[in-house]
């Protein structure tokens, strides 16, 4: 175990050596602190005596003289933080760090009171990133104190993180929650793969390396989970909770290479994929339904889309610590779209969070409420998400806010389609908007009556609709989305384009296709899409050219199709029926138990029988065929 723990000591300190400060460093004051740092500063987001923990750890690389003066300033200092993490999580973990590298220099009272420190880490009560932040301040407590016992429990703690579970961490369908139930895999997700597959490289070849079982759950993750949530390299903000309003964090999803590599040198699964991963090649395509936090993904080769919708099952994203002050619309029913990756990049100081592409809102002014740390759920047990791996569905009863709306979207190969009804409003005085979509302006807008175009993307409209354009410049700062960013005033050009409702609708609808890809025109080119049924009941579209129909049943009934054919349900569903015998269904309520489907096609009658899973696979998708 020695031998071990010596191995993992070299890697980590190479490791160690590699970092480089985002910033050049500048040498202490003689006190060991540094005049621009504040440390009084009582900040729960991004507190500023942080700062000398990380350049005291930058700075034990290469200039330990430096160094020791900052310790000693720390360990007499002892800043206390009002959010609790940084008192038992990040200031140990840097701290712990700048000790291994100033090892050998250390005292013995130094070490000693470096111990003390570092030991405000403990297990109690930590679950998924915060237990894995606490096993890498106990790794480095138990280098410096030559603890093997420690070492291998803190190796043995995380190594237990890399498994499916219903509770926080890696769900069955491979997203990631924390916090509760909330879809966290831009944020906490992406932390817990980077450090993960860190530390499957730091123990890989010893006694205490991860199992084969938990190097396969963390390729998957990674493989499986994180790449799908990433459009043309960056983050989609519905998947990264209060992290989404922190200047730059989309883009770290380029930092999973990183990961994939790491893991692929461990000996993980899947280890050709991974490399690919790193090299840029074979990104995701087709679809992928991720049933335990309401969310679905969409790659094709020239774009990509998603639509997070929500449940009482699965927690909206959270408000914190002066963090994610706008995102209370976040999960109803968003759907964003990318082809260059430009499109949203950035735009969240300056964009109208009432305006997400997809929602449905009452659109009313002032600060938008709070959902602090994963207090709020979905208004509705109807929410489900449903792919065969080529095409998709998403749908929601959406109930918030005094708002009610039955929503679908339905992908095909090169288009999809947004159907919305029973839209009703509370408010007398306020209208409700849908949004179709919300983006950096690029170029000409060309509409008409039925048909939009902009930045090589079409809308198209079954049916005029009330749609009201707005581009221009629009300013605003990062702290009006996040109080511990930058007041700095930004400015991008915006276009939005939504659907008025009006003021109280009763039983509104709304309807249109997307196109990515085809220029303006050819925008009004007939399409093999038919839009089947936009009901309180049951919502549908057929794509003739694919030979795919898709259905949301909101409730047990029959639907009739074209040419005299039918379909009858005994239960809330989500539908696909596609070629002579394929069937996809997947229920919006989580629930297991049979589903029968009574369908006539082609003159000829037929019933099946599904069995829906239960517990863990609540929601997923099931196949048959005829």
């Amino acid at each position: 175990m020695s031998e071990a723990a010596a191995v993992i000591r070299a890697r980590l300190l190479a490791a160690l050596r590699q970092e480089e400060p985002g910033t050049p460093v500048t040498p202490p004051a003689g006190d060991g602190t540094w005049p621009d740092i504040d440390y009084t500063d009582r900040s729960v987001a991004t507190w500023a005596p942080f700062e000398h923990v990380t350049r005291l750890a930058h700075l034990a690389r290469d200039r330990p003289g430096q160094a020791m003066r900052a310790l000693d300033a720390w360990l007499r200092l002892d800043p206390v933080c009002p959010n609790w993490w940084y008192n038992q999580l990040g200031v140990p973990r840097r701290l712990g760090d700048a000790a291994l590298l100033l090892h050998p220099r250390l005292t013995a009272a130094q070490r000693e009171r470096v111990g003390e420190l570092l030991g405000r880490a403990t297990w109690d009560r930590m679950t998924g990133q915060n237990l894995l932040w606490t096993a890498q301040v106990a790794i480095r407590r138990s280098l410096l104190a030559e603890d093997l016992a420690g070492l291998a429990e803190a190796f043995r703690r995380a190594a237990g993180l890399l498994v499916t579970t219903c509770e926080e961490g890696i769900q069955p369908d491979y997203s990631f929650h924390q916090h509760g139930a909330q879809l966290y895999s831009g944020g906490y997700g992406h932390t817990f793969a980077m450090e993960t597959a860190a530390l499957a490289a730091l123990c890989a070849g010893t006694p205490l390396a991860f199992s084969g079982e938990a190097l396969a759950v963390l390729s998957d993750f990674l493989l499986d989970g994180q790449r799908w949530m990433v459009h043309a390299g960056r983050y989609d903000i519905t998947c990264m909770g209060r992290e989404s309003s922190r200047e730059g964090n989309a883009a770290h999803a380029a930092r999973l290479a990183s990961a994939a590599r790491a893991l692929a040198d461990a000996g993980a699964p899947r280890a050709d994929e991974l490399r690919a991963f790193v090299e840029g090649g074979h990104p995701p395509t087709g679809t992928r339904a991720f049933w335990r936090s309401d969310y679905l993904a969409v790659h094709r080769p020239a774009w990509s889309a998603a639509v997070k919708v929500s449940s009482s099952r699965t927690v909206l994203s959270e408000a914190g610590n002066g963090e994610g002050l706008a995102g209370w619309h976040l999960c109803d029913g968003v759907c964003h779209l990318w082809r260059t990756g430009e499109e949203y990049h950035e735009l969240w100081p300056v964009q109208d969070w009432r305006h997400l592409p997809g929602a449905t809102v009452a659109y009313r002014g002032g600060p938008l409420p709070l959902s602090d740390f994963g207090d709020h759920t979905g208004g509705s047990e109807f929410a489900g998400v449903l792919s065969d791996g080529r095409y998709g569905m998403a749908a929601m009863h959406l109930r918030r806010d005094g708002v009610e709306a039955r929503k679908a979207w339905f992908f095909f190969m090169e288009e999809f389609v947004a159907l919305g009804t029973g839209i009703t409003g509370t408010d007398a005085g306020t209208p409700l908007h849908t949004t179709i979509d919300q983006t950096a302006l690029h170029g000409e807008v060309r509409h008409t009556a039925q048909a939009i175009h902009h930045n090589g993307v079409g809308y198209r409209f079954p049916e005029p609709a009330p749609v009201t354009i707005r581009a221009g410049l629009r300013s605003g700062s990062w702290a009006g989305i996040n109080r511990s960013q930058s007041g700095r005033q930004v400015s991008a050009r915006v276009l939005e384009m939504w659907i008025d409702h009006g003021p109280r609708p009763d039983g509104a609808t709304y309807a249109y296709l997307t196109i990515p890809g085809i220029p303006p025109e050819r925008i009004d080119e007939p399409r093999p899409v038919t839009v089947l049924a936009n009901t309180p009941r049951a919502q549908a579209v057929r794509h003739g050219g694919a030979d795919v129909t898709q259905i949301v049943f909101h409730r047990p009934g029959t639907l009739g199709l074209p040419g005299g054919d039918a379909v009858t349900v005994d239960r809330p569903i989500l539908l696909q029926f596609s070629g002579a015998s394929d069937i996809a269904a997947a229920c919006p309520m989580a629930r297991g138990g049979g589903l029968v489907i009574d369908a006539r096609r082609g003159g000829k009658r037929r019933e099946v029988r599904l069995d829906l899973p239960d517990g863990p696979g609540a929601g997923a998708t099931v196949h048959a065929r005829w």
